[in-house]
């Protein structure tokens, strides 16, 4: 996949999600951006069975803790520690494999040619490219064409308890 990433997020990303891993936890991305005196610095976390607030809140002390240590950023920020939400961004090659089966939008732009997005259900990730089923198309997506990606929630399946 082909993200461009801030470089104070490329800074920083390894330390993060070192600790992250050494909580429990999984870095699912990292924003960095803002107005120069309204940056904010958003941690998207995930563990088995979701995250909730109380594991936002714990390891936003613990990572704030961190980037203090690795002075990043340099400027002003907030930080901000999250769940992905039900439309979790599919940030890593690996993220197509274990999502196979759900639905997704997935963002393109091969070289030469321009930017299209496909939402549709991933069926398979072989050979460097994802497979996705859109409308009872295939469609065979190169890993390097994938610009952004994320999960779709199917709103309407919602079933509530009575």
């Amino acid at each position: 996949m082909y993200v461009t990433k801030h470089p104070v997020v490329k800074r920083i990303e390894p330390e993060v999600a070192a600790s992250l891993r050494d909580f429990g936890y999984e870095l699912v991305q990292i924003k960095y951006g803002g107005l120069a005196r309204r940056r904010q610095l958003t941690v998207y976390i995930d563990k088995p069975g979701g995250v909730t607030s109380d594991d936002c809140a714990q390891m936003a002390q613990r990572l704030s803790l961190l980037l203090d240590t690795l002075e990043a950023p340099e400027d002003t920020w907030t930080l901000i520690v999250s769940s992905p939400g039900v439309e979790r961004p599919l940030t890593k090659d690996e993220d197509f494999v274990r999502f196979t089966g759900q639905m997704a939008a997935v963002t393109i732009h091969p070289p030469g040619g321009r930017k299209t997005t496909r939402t549709g259900v991933i069926r398979e990730v072989a050979d460097d490219q994802v497979r996705l089923t859109c409308d009872d198309q295939s469609y065979d997506i190169p890993v390097a064409d994938i610009i952004a990606a994320h999960l779709v929630y199917d709103w309407g399946k919602e079933e509530y308890d009575q």
